[in-house]
């Protein structure tokens, strides 16, 4: 083989090299782009505006309610403290969320009720 066809053998080698990795950077930012969109994580700010506000209870609420859905789903409810209660027995039994602890259901319960309870249109957070 001669060296100038070995040296064009060796060019196209790296080109195709180089438009692969390329590829697959496009491939990871976009796939990380994605993500970001597309995550339950909101700014404590975005949360105080859905009727979130920052009070004892919030960062259960955050952690809990978003492992599976949107915290904008859990901001449009309006149920008593037994309401929550039941709904997340049925979540537990029917949806396979993981059981909280006492402690955090109990938090997240008095802060739901406070600010996402039957009367949530009437208070001014």
């Amino acid at each position: 083989m001669t060296l100038p066809k070995l040296q064009s053998i060796i060019l196209q080698v790296l080109l195709v090299a180089i438009i692969m990795i390329g590829a697959v950077g496009f491939y990871v930012t976009s796939s990380l782009a994605t993500a970001d969109a597309t995550s339950n994580v909101v700014e404590p700010d975005e949360l105080a505006q859905w009727g979130l506000p920052l009070d004892l209870g919030r960062e259960e609420v955050e952690v809990y309610c978003s492992a599976c859905h949107s915290l904008r789903l859990v901001a449009q409810q309006g149920l008593t403290k037994g309401d929550w209660d039941e709904l997340f027995d049925w979540m537990v039994e029917e949806q396979e969320m993981e059981e909280m602890p006492a402690e955090d259901r109990n938090l997240v319960l008095n802060y739901l009720s406070k600010h996402r309870g039957i009367d949530r249109k009437l208070k001014k957070n």
